[in-house]
């Protein structure tokens, strides 16, 4: 099986988790230590959708559909995060093993000069430093995405209201990396 083959079963497994499982009656149901934050709060707002007495009923669905749009965009950092963070760590691995490969294959790595160069060094630690920096960008917004998440679930706003700030929110998330904030500006 090839790796593209085995990423698309992957992603069609996930999907199809996602779109099969059924409505919790309890919130017993909901418990499993095994699941991402913003799953247990997506579920958790399912439960209270279908919970919801006739009055509150459209209101509930509204704040679904709010939390739903979230958890969108925080499974996609989370696949994102978790990518990055193998990748970090198997070239911290690299990192910290290129040296000695020369040594431990030095009849065979001997003849490759390229092995030993530190150009190749320096770009291996540059890869690492470049996953570990993308990991640290997916892992935060991850995280700001479920705490938003948990705002918009347990908020006493209208959902019209908490929609409008929901939307202020997702704009700073889906900024991107700017080095300008980084950078102190003059004056502060």
């Amino acid at each position: 099986m090839t790796l593209r083959a085995s990423l698309a079963g992957l992603f069609l497994s996930m999907s199809l988790v996602g779109c099969a499982e059924k409505h919790p009656a309890s919130v017993d149901e909901i418990l499993d230590p095994n699941q991402m934050s913003a799953s247990l709060l997506i579920r958790y707002a399912r439960l209270n959708a279908s919970q919801a007495s006739a009055r509150n009923k459209n209101q509930a669905e509204q704040r679904l559909v709010i939390l739903y749009d979230l958890y969108i965009k925080a499974r996609s950092y989370s696949l994102l995060n978790k990518v990055f963070f193998w990748l970090s760590i198997a070239s911290a691995l690299a990192v910290l093993l290129w040296p000695s490969i020369a040594v431990v294959f030095k009849d065979k790595v001997g003849q490759k000069e390229w092995a030993k160069s530190a150009v190749v060094q320096t770009t291996v630690t540059g890869i690492a430093a470049l996953a570990f920096a993308f990991y640290g960008q997916y892992k935060d917004k991850e995280t700001y995405t479920e705490n938003l998440m948990r705002y918009a679930l347990f908020s006493k706003d209208d959902p019209a209201v908490l929609s409008s700030k929901v939307m202020e929110e997702l704009a700073k998330i889906d900024k991107g990396f700017s080095f300008s904030s980084l950078i102190k500006k003059d004056g502060e």
